[in-house]
């Protein structure tokens, strides 16, 4: 259950957290906790010793919870090994091909190629390089209305989200499809304007992300994907936040019976990955590359078991019942609407960006840790261990912050606000 000694942030955490502001670079007004390393389960504890319900994953990047037994063995194997990161793509080590196999079993057949990388944003780079090499004479790429698809320059060119995200960078040449069902109409007249042969790629989330886990429906994601195929635009999926069982099936993608030209995945896998067949790689040596990609052994070992748990533990199944209890107890909330989700992938809407943010605030002073998205969204991402108890416990902590936040003029005060960019009116 959650346990808080201390007024959120606690004293340590606060000590820490203001030094963190202060030198570090990229500051992002992070959840205010400092991670102690305790915790089982969904739960965490920060180093002040309150206990939190974990919500957000790590931006689903913590499937199966904290101190999991067995992963906690694979860490206690590495500690015997020095180093424990190589550099993978010029020496080799055994897991890299361990972790490559094991990732093509859940793949979708005839893509029979993987490429390890460090991170979500890299992952999409690569999906990308591949796709440009192939199409040389293409000049732009396509993406979707509301994509986030990573922070490197070429990721960041294909995202519609935040306009702060890309404010003041030089960006390659994208343009935006509707999410929504004219999404193929639209792909079609930018072809007949401007042909086939100029587009390197389309990219789609199959359950947006940043961009608020909207989920598209069947005519779009189908009308777009034939449109592909009759013109031989390569169609990549971006997997990297909903992929690994998290919606309930191995890839989002599943959702539509469709099968993706490149698909990539991070997050919950540890590792960065683009997955396709092996002719969509170029055949020459060096094109792609990267220094710890497919080196890291502790993070490709971690990647393995949580493969293999997914599997003996049959948690797709146990993901889409969990994720169907928690968008019906969505329901079943006052002043909330919009509940949806895949899995384990859920979210809901509130009237406004200002009480979503106070909403988020007041949550992680009641010791739930979740997560916005898009303009007026909460994101629910529990690790895939979670119970309904453990779901009942954190919709009745969101049904009393929406409840507090709501009332008129309320405004968050105190030293949560010097880490959560607190809303003063949500009203």
């Amino acid at each position: 259950m959650i346990k808080l000694k201390t007024k959120i942030p606690g004293a340590r955490s606060s000590k820490i957290l203001e030094e963190l502001k202060a030198r570090n670079g990229g500051w992002n007004v992070p959840h205010p906790l400092v991670f102690s390393g305790r915790g089982k389960g969904a739960y965490c504890e920060d180093i002040d010793g309150n206990v939190f319900l974990d919500f957000a994953s790590q931006v689903a990047s913590n499937p199966l919870g904290y101190n999991h037994p067995e992963l906690i063995d694979v860490v206690r194997k590495c500690k015997k090994i020095s180093p424990v990161k190589y550099a993978g793509q010029d020496f080799a080590v055994e897991e890299h091909l361990e972790l490559i196999k094991k990732l093509l079993e859940i793949s979708p057949r005839g893509m029979n190629s993987a490429f390890l990388i460090n991170s979500g944003a890299e992952a999409v780079e690569n999906a990308g390089k591949i796709c440009m090499w192939k199409r040389q004479n293409a000049k732009f790429s396509v993406s979707f209305e509301g994509a986030f698809h990573g922070r490197t320059l070429g990721a960041l060119s294909l995202h519609h989200s935040r306009p702060l995200h890309r404010e003041g960078f030089p960006l390659l040449q994208n343009k935006e499809l509707p999410f929504n069902d004219s999404a193929s109409e639209v792909l079609k007249n930018m072809i007949k304007r401007y042909g086939a042969d100029t587009i390197s790629f389309v990219i789609l989330e199959h359950l947006q992300g940043e961009g608020g886990y909207r989920i598209p429906n069947n005519k779009m994601v189908l009308g777009v994907r034939s449109v592909c195929k009759e013109h031989g635009i390569p169609y990549i999926a971006d997997e990297v936040q909903a992929g690994l069982g998290r919606t309930g099936k191995w890839w989002a993608f599943e959702h539509y019976n469709i099968t993706p030209d490149v698909f990539s995945s991070a997050k919950a896998l540890q590792v960065g990955a683009v997955v396709a067949n092996r002719k969509m790689f170029p055949g020459k040596p060096g094109i792609i590359s990267s220094t710890w990609g497919g080196g890291h052994v502790l993070d490709m070992m971690i990647g393995m078991k949580i493969i293999d748990i997914i599997k003996r533990d049959k948690l797709l199944g146990r993901n889409k019942k969990m994720g169907d209890y928690i968008v019906k107890r969505l329901g079943e909330i006052h002043g909330i609407s919009g509940q949806r989700g895949l899995g384990l992938m859920c979210a809901f809407d509130l009237s406004n960006s200002g009480l979503r943010d106070n909403v988020v605030i007041e949550c992680a002073r009641l010791g739930l840790l979740v997560l916005g998205a898009g303009e007026k969204s909460i994101r629910l991402i529990p690790s895939y261990i979670i119970s309904e108890k453990e779901i009942d416990e954190a919709l009745s902590v969101i049904e009393r912050a929406v409840k507090t936040c709501s009332k008129s003029r309320f405004s968050h005060k105190g030293k949560i606000c010097d880490f959560m960019g607190c809303a003063l009116d949500a009203t």
